[in-house]
């Protein structure tokens, strides 16, 4: 089953500063809170986690509307599939209003699991916010 997670935060910094730190798709590990280690060869990007799950990405940058594309082509993080992020910053006076979207494939069986992973997504991506000002303003 299709889903989308649609979600809108606000990060305190300047447009130009937020999609310096985005662009490249580097260092996620020190802006998302989920992520401990990155690495970026070409447009492909593998960032662990903590718990040492492995995600392998596919990523594209579009400078000139500000948005940052990523599809992860493997994963053992989630019980779920077929995921594909979009993250579009807007100029919002002296910050940035970050929408960041995400659609996936759930299975029947875990269909359940929705919600629980609806809350988490939208948790870290607000937490992801508050780390991007902090790492972009640094």
């Amino acid at each position: 089953m299709k889903k989308r997670i649609e979600t809108v935060n606000q990060v305190n910094a300047p447009l130009a500063k937020v999609w310096a730190k985005v662009e490249p798709g580097t260092h996620m590990d020190k802006w998302m809170p989920i992520i401990e280690t990155c690495s970026v060869e070409g447009n492909k990007r593998v960032c662990t986690t903590p718990e040492g799950a492995t995600l392998y990405e596919t990523i594209q940058a579009d400078a000139a509307n500000k948005v940052f594309k990523y599809t992860i082509d493997k994963q053992d993080f989630m019980p779920i599939s077929d995921i594909e992020g979009t993250i579009t910053l807007k100029e919002n006076g002296d910050n940035t209003t970050m929408h960041w979207d995400v659609d996936f494939e759930i299975s029947e069986e875990n269909e359940s699991a929705f919600p629980e992973i609806k809350k988490n997504i939208e948790g870290i991506y607000q937490m992801a916010a508050v780390s991007l000002a902090e790492f972009a303003n640094a």
